[in-house]
């Protein structure tokens, strides 16, 4: 999955920051936070950063990773990342004990941990259900919704059929009869403009009700779907949906299914057929999500009648405005400790205005990108006399826009 690549291309990055010789499990945290954050959790980057600190540095030498950590990746292709994030945390930094009390060989912070230890109790976590704690709060998951730069629209329809979810609830409770509603959803809108985020969060928002008991996100595309040969296919499909059972299962570019060509034609009706089947069998305690562009995922719903009538909500996720992408953009630059002055905000708001970004461009990609355009531009020019001095690296200025 794409996360798991971005994951571990950032793991590398941290072991090489840090000038380490292996990438343990505790590079595969840090780089994990780095991609979606630590909101819920009590371990901030800077814990991580000073584990990391006591991890003897060996210079110059070639990268290997532990076993471990690559198992840690590989959970990521299977589990909504914020648990990986969550269940590893608590078991690296929290570790049960020993019958004798003592702690689990292993648990210094410069060891790795065993893959899998002996007693169930010490391993690693890998259960594809979220750890079963304390419900987050409603309120809570929806504070970190509306929260998020931007997707007023998709924020306030997610709102209103949040209220109406919560609505039947109460309403069960008082033995009235809830207005029917299902809780598989359609997102339309470019790349980049908070699908997958959202998505996440609608595993949380559903639990924090009690619609789902697990919450947890499985992301998957046509290709983890569909497979090369008849049959194959609905073990796949079926494989991922008993991973999202009690949870999401958030198919990207779902459009995609129905445009198989050549040796695989067919094959994507067959996925579909046993997704249809799921969210029928399954709609108590399983949440369908798909997205991609609104006109193609219109065509993609009309093409089976089964999805026609379980996909009752539409939910559209609009290009991120100028304010926004400024917005965005000086989020990554206070994230990566760059200054960006009240001059260059208006400069960039001029050049966004004119560049009129849209479509595929306006996304949080987008900014992202520019960002690293302008941090190019910053280190050119401050390399320009031979040396680069840190304080020439603090802040952006006009020159450094594209």
């Amino acid at each position: 999955m794409k996360i798991r690549k971005e994951v571990e291309e950032l793991a590398i990055e941290v072991c090489k920051r840090h000038s380490h010789a292996e990438i343990l499990q505790l590079h595969v945290l840090r780089a994990l936070q780095s991609k979606i954050g630590t909101a819920g959790s009590e371990i901030t980057t800077k814990i991580i950063d000073k584990e990391l600190d006591k991890i003897p540095v060996i210079r110059n030498a070639s990268i290997s990773m532990t076993e471990a950590a690559a198992n840690m990746l590989d959970m990521l292709e299977t589990n909504d990342p914020v648990e990986v994030r969550d269940n590893f945390t608590t078991w690296y930094f929290s570790p049960p004990e020993n019958e004798d009390g003592e702690t689990p060989p292993g648990n210094a912070p410069h060891t790795d941990k065993p893959a899998a230890p002996a007693q169930p109790k010490k391993s690693a976590p890998t259960a594809k259900k979220p750890a079963s704690g304390k419900r987050e709060s409603l309120d809570d998951v929806l504070a970190e919704l509306n929260s998020l730069i931007g997707l007023e629209k998709a924020k306030n329809q997610v709102n209103a059929l949040i209220a109406l979810h919560n609505a039947n609830t109460i309403r069960k409770a008082q033995n009235l009869p809830p207005v029917p509603v299902g809780l598989h959803l359609v997102f339309t809108g470019n790349p980049g403009t908070g699908k997958t985020t959202v998505a996440r969060l609608i595993g949380r928002l559903y639990r924090a009700i009690g619609l789902l008991d697990g919450g947890q996100l499985i992301e998957v595309d046509r290709s983890q779907l569909v497979a090369g040969y008849v049959g194959q296919t609905a073990i796949r499909t079926q494989e991922a949906i008993n991973s999202a059972d009690g949870g999401v299962l958030f198919i990207d570019e779902a459009y995609s299914l129905v445009s198989d060509s050549g040796s695989n034609n067919g094959f994507g009706d067959e996925a579909i057929s046993t997704l249809v089947k799921a969210m029928e069998d399954k709609r108590d305690s399983l949440a369908v999500v798909v997205a991609g562009y609104s006109g193609a995922m219109e065509e993609f719903i009309k093409s089976n009648q089964g999805l026609k009538s379980r996909f009752q909500t539409f939910i559209e996720f609009e290009d991120y405005g100028t304010e926004d992408l400024i917005k965005i953009f000086k989020g990554i630059a206070a994230e990566s400790k760059v200054n960006c002055t009240p001059e260059v905000e208006d400069a960039l708001r001029n050049y966004i205005i004119d560049l009129k970004p849209t479509g595929e461009d306006g996304n949080g990609r987008f900014a992202r990108n520019l960002f690293e355009k302008m941090f190019l531009n910053l280190t050119t020019r401050a390399m320009a006399d031979g040396t680069i001095e840190a304080h020439e690296l603090e802040s952006f200025t006009t020159a450094d826009i594209p």
